[in-house]
C-alpha cells in the first residue's frame, strides 16, 4: 500500500481550500436571493408597448406565474437568460426575464408581485394614457422630433432630452450622433424601442433620452441632432451593397435646434452650496450604540445624502463642526450615480471616525444641508437631528486627550504613555505615595501591529497559492492587460449571441469594433461592416439592422455571424504575434 507524504506546504494550501470552502457554504446561507423588477416606461398610449424586466440574484432553472400579469396586459414576447460574472476572485450569477407587454385598458394598472423561491419583488404602478404619442410630420414614413423637459432652468439643474424617430416602413438601419452641448455636463440615460400606431397604421418609435446640466447662466443651445436612417427596398444583393450600388434609400433628418433660458442661483441661495434636485435625502448609519462609547474607542458615523437630478459631483461634502472633548476623521467620500429615464440620481456617502478623548456627554450640532427644490421653486433644508454622545471611562480614560486619541489611531501617536500612575494626595496622606500597576499602553500597540503583520502575511500566502494554480499568469501579462477591455467586450458579444437577444448584440457588436479597431467614431453596424471590409459580414450585419428596425421577417444566421467575426479576430491576434516576433533582439 502507497502512502502519499503530505509536506508542510501542501497541508497548508489544503487548509487554506476548506477554510474557503466553508466561507462560501456559510456566505451562501447567509444571504438569500433578491427579486427586482423595473420597466423601461411607467407612462404610455393604449397602443405602445414596453418592457419588463425581472432580475434574480441567483442562477436559478425556474419561470415566473405571469396568471395575475395577463389580467391587464397582453404579454407579446418573454425572454430569459442567466449572466455569470468573477469579482474579486468571487463568481456572482443572476437570471433575468425581459417580458414585452401590451396594455389592455386606459388608466392606472398594476404589475402584480413576483415570488421567486421566497424572495418577493415591488408591485409597480402604469399610468396608459387614451391616445398615444403621434409625430408632428404624421405625413412622411420616416419623422424624427426632439423635446426638451423645460424651456428655462437654473444654472446646474437637470434638463431631460428626449431624441425619438418614428417610422412605418422597414429600416435596415439607423445611426444617430453623439449629442454635445456647449457648456453643459451631457448623460445619456437610455435608449428603447417600442410598438405604437401612426395614422392607423403599424409604426415603432426608437427613443433615445439625455439628462444635460448646465454649467453657466445664459442661452443654452442644443444643437440639431442628425439621423441617418436606411430604408430596406428588400433587394438582398451583397455585391450591389458592398460596391456601393445600395438599393436601400439613405434619409438624413435633423432634429430642430432647441434654446432654452439658463437662470443664475437666485439670490435666497446664497450664502448655501447651490444644489437644484427634485429631491434630496439624508440618512445615516453608526457602527456601535452611541450610549455604550469608552474614552479612546473609536466609533464610525456614515452619512448618506442623496439627490434625485443631481450628478453625485454635484453634491456639496459636508461639514464637521468640532466639538470638545471629541476628535473627528473624515474618510474618503464615496460617490455614485444611478442613470433611469427620469434622470439622474446620485449618491456621496461620508464616513466619519469619531474618538472620544475624555468622559461625559456631548452633543454634536445638528446636521443641516440647504438646496433648491425645482418643483417648488424655493431654497429647503434637509437635516438630521442633533445626536448626544454619552462617554464613559475606558482604558484610556486616565490618560490625556492626546495619547488616548494616540492610541487608538496610529498616525497620530506621538508621545510614549508611562507603565504606572502616581497618586498624590497632600491633604490627607502627604507622606504615602501609592503606585497602581496597569498594561502599558505600548503593549497593546504591540500587540496590534502584530495581529496585522500575521494577517498580512496570511493573506499574501493565500494570495501566492492561488497564484501558483492559476493558469492566467505568463510573461505576457502586460499585453493581456492591454486586451483585457477588448476581451470583455467580445465575452459580451457571446453573451447577447447566446441569449439570442437582437438589440444587445448590435449594441455589444458596435462596442467590441470601436475597441478592436481603436475608432469611438463607430457608432452602427454600417460602419462595422464598412472597417471590416467583408462581404458576408456586411450581409449578415445588414440581416441583424432589418430584423432590429424592420417590418419584414429577416433572420440573421447568428452562428455564421459570430464565425466571421471569430475569424477577423483571430487573424488580427497572429498578425500581433507575428509582429511580435519580428522585435529585434537588442532594441535601440
Amino acid at each position: 500500500m502507497k502512502i502519499m507524504k503530505l509536506t508542510d506546504s501542501t497541508l497548508k494550501l489544503w487548509l487554506s481550500r476548506c477554510i474557503g470552502f466553508l466561507l462560501v457554504v456559510t456566505g451562501l446561507n447567509a444571504f438569500a436571493g433578491n427579486l427586482t423588477a423595473s420597466v423601461d416606461r411607467d407612462t404610455l398610449g393604449l397602443e405602445e408597448t414596453f418592457t419588463l424586466v425581472l432580475r434574480y440574484d441567483e442562477q436559478i432553472n425556474t419561470t415566473p406565474d405571469y396568471e395575475l400579469l395577463q389580467k391587464d396586459f397582453d404579454i407579446l414576447n418573454t425572454q430569459s437568460g442567466t449572466q455569470m460574472s468573477i469579482i474579486n476572485g468571487s463568481m456572482e450569477a443572476s437570471t433575468e426575464w425581459k417580458i414585452a407587454l401590451a396594455p389592455k385598458r386606459i388608466g392606472k394598472l398594476l404589475i402584480p408581485s413576483f415570488n421567486i423561491d421566497g424572495a418577493v419583488s415591488d408591485a409597480i404602478e402604469i399610468t396608459v394614457e387614451g391616445k398615444s404619442r403621434k409625430p408632428k410630420d404624421s405625413d412622411n414614413n420616416v419623422s424624427v422630433e426632439i423635446e426638451t423637459s423645460t424651456d428655462a432652468a437654473y444654472v446646474q439643474q437637470q434638463i431631460i432630452v428626449t431624441l425619438r424617430l418614428y417610422t412605418t416602413v422597414g429600416l435596415s438601419g439607423i445611426d444617430l450622433q453623439p449629442l454635445q452641448v456647449k457648456d453643459a455636463l451631457v448623460v445619456q440615460l437610455d435608449e428603447k424601442q417600442y410598438q405604437t400606431k401612426i395614422n392607423n397604421r403599424p409604426g415603432a418609435v426608437v427613443e433615445t433620452r439625455y439628462a444635460i446640466f448646465p454649467q453657466q447662466s445664459g442661452e443654452l443651445v442644443i444643437p440639431s441632432m442628425l439621423y441617418q436612417v436606411s430604408v430596406s427596398s428588400g433587394s438582398r444583393d451583397i455585391w450591389d451593397r458592398f460596391y456601393g450600388n445600395n438599393q436601400n434609400n439613405l434619409l438624413r433628418l435633423r432634429t430642430d435646434e432647441q434654446r432654452i433660458n439658463v437662470l443664475p442661483a437666485p439670490a435666497t441661495a446664497a450664502g448655501s452650496s447651490w444644489m437644484p434636485a427634485k429631491s434630496l435625502e439624508l440618512s445615516e448609519h453608526w457602527s456601535t450604540d452611541i450610549n455604550s462609547l469608552k474614552v479612546g474607542e473609536p466609533i464610525t458615523r456614515t452619512i448618506t445624502l442623496k439627490a434625485d437630478g443631481l450628478t453625485a459631483g454635484q453634491i456639496s461634502p459636508l461639514e464637521v463642526s468640532n466639538v470638545d472633548g471629541i476628535t473627528f476623521y473624515k474618510d474618503q467620500p464615496q460617490t455614485d450615480d444611478q442613470k433611469s429615464p427620469n434622470g439622474v440620481v446620485g449618491t456621496r456617502t461620508e464616513t466619519i471616525a469619531i474618538v472620544p478623548t475624555k468622559e461625559g456627554t456631548f452633543t454634536l450640532p445638528q446636521t443641516e444641508v440647504r438646496w433648491w427644490n425645482t418643483h417648488s421653486q424655493m431654497m429647503e433644508t434637509a437635516y438630521l437631528n442633533a445626536v448626544t454622545l454619552k462617554v464613559g471611562g475606558g482604558a484610556a480614560s486616565t490618560q490625556t486627550p492626546h495619547s488616548a486619541a494616540a492610541a487608538n489611531i496610529d498616525e497620530n501617536i506621538s508621545e510614549e504613555p508611562t507603565g504606572t500612575t502616581v497618586n498624590i494626595d497632600p491633604a490627607n496622606n502627604p507622606a504615602q505615595i501609592q503606585v497602581v500597576e496597569k498594561i502599558p499602553v505600548w503593549l497593546y500597540v504591540t500587540n496590534v501591529i502584530s495581529l496585522l503583520i500575521a494577517a498580512f502575511f496570511a493573506f499574501k500566502f493565500l494570495q501566492q497559492s492561488r497564484t501558483k494554480e492559476s493558469s492566467g499568469l505568463s510573461r505576457n501579462d502586460k499585453i493581456h492587460s492591454q486586451q483585457e477591455t477588448e476581451t470583455n467586450a467580445w465575452a459580451n458579444v457571446k453573451r447577447q449571441l447566446a441569449e439570442k437577444s437582437l438589440t444587445g448584440l448590435r449594441k455589444g457588436i458596435i462596442e467590441w469594433a470601436r475597441v478592436y479597431w481603436h475608432a469611438p467614431a463607430i457608432n452602427g453596424l454600417q460602419a462595422v461592416a464598412e472597417r471590416a471590409k467583408n462581404i458576408e459580414l456586411s450581409d449578415e450585419l445588414q440581416k441583424l439592422d432589418e430584423a432590429i428596425f424592420g417590418n419584414q421577417n429577416a433572420i440573421p444566421d447568428l452562428d455564421k455571424l459570430l464565425q466571421i467575426l471569430a475569424n477577423l479576430r483571430r487573424d488580427k491576434q497572429q498578425q500581433s504575434n507575428e509582429d511580435e516576433l519580428l522585435k529585434p533582439l537588442y532594441p535601440y
